[in-house]
């Protein structure tokens, strides 16, 4: 298990390949998940046809999809939350950046990272996830549907709150 598939977007030449690369190690506080679902959402196409820019790029080239559940394969170091080999998934669309005001401060991160447009995403194989950024599943939720609620959530609250504007009162 050295090597696998991924869907990969080079952003320098525009273009999208599925290619083969190294299986990632999951370094402190990560985990390698095995992909068993993983969504096409609109911002993937937008990604691919140049009409949505990656604003916090950490890569020339991504590993495109946020939208994915699977199993845990392998535990990094460092993990704090009692995760085990083999618990069903799904993984927020994206991560704090851990270094922005916001975040020093336990505030909003104003540099949103998200997954398979800033780093690599979930059209793979295999694919790291922060453990902070893991949701157990029930075994009665198919992976295909647990892959889709993520972004189903984030979607409609970024418009809400970001976008429109609503504030409690």
């Amino acid at each position: 298990m050295d090597t696998m598939l991924a869907g990969r977007f080079h952003l320098d030449s525009k273009k999208f390949v599925v290619e083969e690369v190294p299986v990632p190690v999951p370094g402190p506080g990560e985990v390698l998940i095995e992909v068993k679902a993983a969504g096409v959402c609109l911002s993937d196409v937008h990604l691919i046809d140049g009409s949505l820019v990656p604003l916090f790029a950490t890569s020339d080239t991504v590993t495109v999809g946020h939208e994915v559940s699977g199993v845990i394969h392998t535990l990094g170091p460092d993990l704090k939350r009692g995760l085990t080999v083999g618990t069903r998934v799904t993984l927020e669309a994206g991560k704090t950046c851990g270094q922005c005001a916001g975040c020093v401060r336990r505030r909003p991160c104003t540099q949103m990272l998200t997954a398979g447009i800033d780093y690599d995403g979930g059209w793979a194989q295999y694919t790291l996830a922060r453990e902070d950024t893991l949701i157990p599943i029930p075994d009665s939720l198919p992976f295909d549907q647990a892959a889709i609620i993520p972004d189903a959530v984030s979607t409609p609250y970024a418009a809400v709150v970001a976008t429109a504007g609503v504030r409690p009162a």
